[in-house]
């Protein structure tokens, strides 16, 4: 963090496994954002992933919404939305389903797609 920055002008991002706010951290503080990661104690006990807390200061909020705003754009870009599955839903009463994510009919004995994988709790 900038040495200007009150800890009172931290807003708080949400919490991230370690390795990605590390690397959000660099990638950010290549734009002249800084980020604090800080280890939340009670977020875990043992045997979990080590996860932080991570912190920017209000002054750098903008600059961190347009890196997201970037970020999901690059990971979708050329990806076509189809509107009509928007609307699609798992029932298990019904016989067959059509999944949301990429289309294709299946039994609903199966809890998930058996083409993209994408899981349907009943």
């Amino acid at each position: 963090m900038n040495n200007d920055v009150n800890e009172n002008d931290l807003i708080h991002l949400g919490s991230s496994e370690y390795n990605e706010a590390k690397r959000l951290q660099a990638l950010l503080a290549e734009r002249g954002v800084s980020l604090s990661l800080l280890r939340n104690p009670e977020n875990c006990s043992t045997g979990c992933k080590i996860t932080v807390e991570v912190y920017t200061s209000q002054g750098d909020l903008d600059k961190v919404r347009e890196f997201f705003r970037e970020q999901k754009t690059r990971a979708f870009d050329g990806l076509a939305v189809d509107e009509a599955l928007l609307d699609e839903v798992y029932d298990p009463e019904k016989g067959t389903a059509r999944c949301p994510a990429c289309a294709t009919e299946f039994s609903t004995t199966l809890q998930e797609c058996p083409d993209c994988g994408l899981v349907f709790a009943s």
